[in-house]
C-alpha cells in the first residue's frame, strides 16, 4: 500500500475532500448581514452629524436658516448703547462716564455670549478666550478714557465701535 493511497482512503473515512479539488466557501450567517449592514448605517449617519452639526455658519444663516438666537440679546445691548450715548449728548454723563458705561455693557453682553461672568475678568483675560478678538480691543481702548485726567477720545467712535461688536458678534 502507497502512502497516497492511505490518504485516500483516510479521507473517505474521514468524510474530507481532498486537498487537489475546490471546496465551496462557506456562507455567512444572516446575522453578520445585518451587522455589517448596520455598522455602515451608523458611519453615514455619523458623518453627516459631523459635517452638518460642525461647518461654520453665519449669523444669519444660523441654525439653519431659523433666527438668530442672541437676537434678543443683541437688540437688548444695542438700546443700552442708544441710552447711554443719548446721556452724554444730553449733559448727564461726561466722556469718563460714557467709557465705563459702554464697558460694562459690552462686559453683560459678553457674559450672554460666553455664559460665563465677565464682569470681574481683565481686558487680557477676555482676550484669551475664543472669538473675543475686536471685544477685547475695544475694552483695551476704554480703559484709557475711562481712567485718565485727561483723553482724546471720541464719543462718537466709542458707541459706534460698540454697536459694531454687538452687530457682528
Amino acid at each position: 500500500m502507497l502512502a497516497t493511497e492511505t490518504v485516500a482512503t483516510a479521507a473517505a473515512v474521514i468524510g474530507a475532500a481532498p486537498i487537489n479539488e475546490p471546496v465551496d466557501p462557506a456562507s455567512f450567517s444572516m446575522w453578520v448581514w445585518i451587522v455589517g449592514a448596520a455598522l455602515l448605517v451608523l458611519i453615514a449617519a455619523w458623518y453627516w452629524w459631523v459635517f452638518y452639526f460642525t461647518r461654520e455658519r453665519s449669523a444669519t444663516d444660523a441654525d439653519g436658516g431659523r433666527r438668530d438666537r442672541y437676537s434678543g440679546l443683541r437688540k437688548e445691548t444695542l438700546d443700552e448703547v442708544d441710552a447711554a450715548e443719548a446721556r452724554y449728548r444730553e449733559g448727564e454723563s461726561d466722556l469718563r462716564t460714557l467709557h465705563l458705561d459702554l464697558n460694562h455693557i459690552l462686559r453683560e453682553f459678553a457674559n450672554g455670549r460666553l455664559r460665563m461672568d465677565t464682569s470681574s475678568l481683565t481686558v487680557g483675560e477676555i482676550a484669551t478666550l475664543e472669538g473675543t478678538d475686536r471685544l477685547s480691543m475695544l475694552l483695551e481702548d476704554y480703559q484709557e478714557p475711562a481712567f485718565a485726567s485727561d483723553s482724546d477720545a471720541e464719543a462718537l467712535s466709542a458707541t459706534e465701535a460698540a454697536r459694531g461688536v454687538v452687530r457682528e458678534w
